[in-house]
């Protein structure tokens, strides 16, 4: 109740456009309704305890047109008064405002020189123009409020008295007309009329109030929804990430197969290029070339290559993987360190011959005719493990696991973590079976938040 583009002299949640758009059609529809009013204000008051009473909307006759009146000719233009500055007090004047206001009755002006509530007008010789009559215009607490106000939320009266306390209704708008002198008498059909006109006012009010709060509402759930919505789709993704360990640790373990056929490769053929032992004399030179060229620029890059080989020398990827890794960290780098050096052309040779060697080496695992002639191992044993080793296990891969487990009983040779890698292999079984059935049910709430989102 504290946005600054609601209005809450009413203690509704009605935008003061509407607001104004709808009292002057209520001081429209009066003013044409009876020939003999000359003006017409709605005020409006709200909401408890403070009861600040501020003018919405007035308008006048001027001929057969209507004025709407500026700001400034009420002393209840924006912001308003509140209870303690109108209501019924010893020694000040009486307004008819606090009357209708506290007592939720109509006040009607037809003798205004001699009325209570014109003392204003009387000491300024103009009560002769206050033929007025006053209707205040009520909603029903419980319609107003989902739970009412405590007896002490309630402005008191002049006696200390809580007011409204034993009403059913709370006030929430004064309608006031302005009519011809001697024009207007209490209890006349003139004063009948605005009080229709005040019930339905009161209805269109709480209407208007109703689908602000239904408004908000719809706004507060939405939120609510959305940030429901992006907590689950973060615990979803977190979970699709966490079985995704599943998979790493699998395929961690085909790295472990691979890295030990291409060991019994270079057992058997030593004249293959070797990637750890090439990375390592690529290491050698560069640490060299630190030595002769002590350059902090060139410094930095040489150490930034000589992470990048070593990183290759910890890993065992797939040949596809290890051509981006050299295209991407361990070439340019080279070409930049050479374009910035004077080496002499047997030791430029030399790097040139290793990086060509190395990239020969990512794929002395998938040379067929290596395979085929390698030793010790049955061919379909030896064709089984050259085509696992090489292969990644994803979503799509579903029971491939099954084959490495056969490989790894079927290998004769003594691996030096066979058994590890092996019983590494069948703890995931179970998982991995059921991955794509998890992924599945994970992407397609995923996209159902998306969409609902």
């Amino acid at each position: 109740m504290s946005e600054s583009h609601y209005s809450f002299a009413v203690g509704m949640r009605i935008y003061p456009q509407v607001l104004e758009r709808v009292c002057k059609r209520m001081i429209r529809v009066i003013l044409y309704s009876l020939p003999h009013a000359l003006r017409g204000t709605i005020y409006t008051a709200g909401p408890v305890p403070e009861l600040r009473v501020v003018r919405v909307a007035s308008g006048h006759r001027n001929g057969q047109d209507l004025v709407w009146d500026v700001a400034g000719r009420s002393d209840y233009d924006v912001p308003g008064k509140v209870w303690e500055d109108y209501r019924d007090r010893p020694g000040h004047a009486l307004e008819a405002m606090a009357w209708c206001v506290e007592r939720q009755k109509s006040w009607t002006a037809d003798d205004p020189e001699h009325d209570l509530r014109s003392a204003r007008k009387q000491l300024e010789g103009k009560a002769g123009q206050d033929y007025h009559h006053m209707e205040p215009v009520l909603v029903a607490k419980t319609d107003l409020w989902d739970h009412l106000p405590p007896v002490s939320d309630y402005p008191k009266d002049s006696s200390g008295n809580p007011i409204w306390h034993e009403s059913e209704y709370a006030t929430v708008a004064v309608i006031k007309i302005d009519f011809l002198p001697r024009s207007i008498a209490a209890g006349d059909t003139s004063t009948k009329i605005i009080k229709e006109l005040a019930h339905a006012l009161g209805t269109q009010m709480l209407s208007l109030h109703a689908r602000e709060l239904a408004l908000d509402k719809e706004k507060r759930f939405t939120a609510e929804r959305q940030e429901v919505c992006n907590a689950l789709a973060h615990e979803l993704r977190n979970l699709a990430s966490r079985i995704g360990f599943a998979y790493r640790a699998v395929n961690n373990e085909i790295a472990y197969l691979r890295e030990s056929w291409e060991a019994l490769i270079h057992q058997h053929f030593p004249e293959q290029p070797d990637r750890q032992r090439i990375l390592q004399e690529l290491i050698k030179v560069l640490t060299a070339i630190g030595r002769d060229y002590p350059d902090a620029e060139l410094h930095a890059e040489i150490s930034e290559l000589i992470h990048f080989q070593e990183r290759m020398t910890e890993t065992c990827l797939l040949p596809s993987q290890n051509e981006m890794w050299f295209q991407y960290n361990i070439h340019p780098l080279w070409v930049l360190i050479l374009s910035k050096i004077d080496l002499k052309p047997s030791s430029r040779n030399q790097v040139e011959d290793l990086l060509h060697a190395l990239r020969k080496s990512f794929h002395i695992g998938t040379d067929e005719t290596l395979r085929d002639n390698l030793p010790g191992l049955p061919d379909e044993v030896k064709k089984q493990w050259a085509d696992l080793a090489y292969r990644q296990i994803n979503g799509t891969s579903n029971g491939e696991i099954t084959h490495y487990i056969t490989l790894l009983k079927a290998i004769p040779v003594d691996l030096p973590r066979k058994q590890y890698s092996l019983n590494n292999f069948l703890s995931l079984k179970p998982l991995l079976e059921v991955m794509p059935e998890i992924e599945k049910v994970v992407n397609h709430r995923l996209a159902q938040l998306k969409n609902s989102s």
